[in-house]
């Protein structure tokens, strides 16, 4: 591994992407968490206006991606797209520094942090258009690496953003966003793609998306076999439509909670800035080993039990933080969150590639949409939810969507179970 891993430095151009791509996590990691914070406490928004804005933001991130990846993917041009993504951001959040009425916050939004959001799964084309490269499997173990120091961006980032804001203020933190995005910007311009590059190879969906906050993984992506059509069992469809909406559930849970966790521990529970990164960047923290341990055994798991019982994790830290009232406790409950995020990451979608063994490439794009609907469902929502039934009535509803997912993981014999308890009770 070690060899591995030396082997990278010795490859054109990957120390400077690498370098790049752990800029552009911190200036995201360190941001995201506060920007919920920033609209309730320098832009007055309510609930609801929080909710749209940070709706919006996603929707335009989502579709940002989607047009970018497909215009690259035509016409080979990368680096051009990804700096222009890398201006939006920068731009972004210097009008954050000084804007502060709703209307324009919401354009700001739209055309510059959602298009800047696009940089994320930009990076990584361009990487697999600018690294020379033997063969598809040093390639693939360059992703693997890249996505690693995003993960590792997300562990010190959420600290480094409490950091400065408590030093200068959102003011600074979103002037050193914007300078962040910049030098990941000027790493890039003195970068070309190579010509041996993969132009036609961008990713459906990397690490650290926008349409999915809470997602830091560092397995790559399996590349799931096709069997021979005499040998593949067909799935049946409930099956894969269930799971499908078990991880739409849980996605819109997961983002829910990146927008309303750090206002309860700032305002409900009278905590610190600080107390939200070191949430944050221990979670980003353990998720690394439990990934890598489900990675490396990922092949002898049951994958539909691990993911039922990720469920059940998860509505049991949601009924933990609705129950709480303190964050020294909050604190060691992100254990909780890092194992659901980890089982997710690393086994949801092998577990619907599983499923759909004859399309694996349209098994991947369903999973990872699965992500994205609940990262554009979870803005409005959880302002509603915030509004009507406060931050501990929210963290429950969560609970109930974690519940939902279970069952739906599970798939309990319903018929069998109302036919055992009709007979039992029969013969009483």
């Amino acid at each position: 591994m070690n060899s591995r891993f030396a082997s990278l430095s010795r490859i054109p151009s990957f120390m400077p992407l690498a370098a790049a791509t752990l800029m552009l996590g911190v200036a995201m990691s360190f941001t995201a968490p506060y920007l919920s914070l920033f609209g309730v406490e320098q832009a007055g928004m309510t609930p609801l206006r929080l909710g749209l804005f940070m709706t919006l933001i996603a929707a335009s991130g989502v579709g940002a991606s989607a047009w970018a990846g497909k215009w690259s993917d035509r016409h080979g041009h990368h680096r051009t797209l990804l700096l222009a993504a890398l201006i939006a951001a920068a731009l972004g959040f210097v009008c954050l520094c000084f804007v502060r009425d709703y209307r324009l916050l919401l354009v700001i939004g739209v055309l510059f942090l959602g298009a800047g959001g696009s940089a994320i799964s930009l990076v990584f084309s361009f990487g697999r258009a600018a690294l020379l490269v033997k063969d598809e499997a040093e390639r693939a173990f360059a992703t693997a690496s890249l996505r690693t120091v995003l993960s590792v961006a997300w562990v010190f980032g959420p600290s480094v953003g409490a950091l400065v804001l408590a030093a200068s203020g959102f003011y600074g933190l979103f002037l050193f966003a914007a300078a962040s995005f910049a030098a990941c910007g000027a790493i890039i311009w003195r970068m070309h793609e190579a010509p041996g590059g993969a132009m036609h190879s961008a990713p459906t969906h990397v690490a650290g998306d926008p349409a999915s906050p809470l997602e830091v993984t560092t397995v790559t992506e399996p590349e799931t076999p096709v069997p021979h059509p005499a040998l593949a069992t067909p799935t049946p469809q409930r099956l894969i439509w269930r799971a499908i909406a078990a991880l739409t559930l849980l996605g819109l849970a997961a983002n829910a909670t990146m927008i309303v966790l750090p206002l309860y521990v700032v305002h409900g529970l009278q905590g610190t800035r600080i107390d939200v990164s070191i949430m944050l960047g221990l979670g980003a923290f353990l998720e690394i080993p439990m990934m890598l341990a489900l990675g490396a055994r990922g092949a002898q798991l049951t994958k539909s039990r691990w993911l039922a019982a990720s469920a059940a994790v998860h509505m049991a830290y949601f009924i933990g933080v609705a129950a709480v009232n303190s964050v020294n406790v909050l604190i060691p409950m992100q254990a909780l969150n890092a194992f659901v995020v980890a089982v997710t990451s690393c086994l949801g979608m092998v577990y619907i590639q599983d499923l759909m063994p004859r399309a694996p490439g349209a098994a991947t794009a369903l999973f990872f949409n699965s992500a994205r609907v609940g990262s554009i469902l979870s803005g409005v929502l959880s302002g509603l939810l915030v509004a009507g039934v406060g931050y501990k009535g929210t963290f429950l509803f969560c609970g109930c969507l974690a519940l939902g997912a279970l069952i739906l993981f599970a798939d309990p014999p319903w018929t069998k179970m109302y036919r055992g308890t009709r007979a039992w009770w029969e013969n009483r």
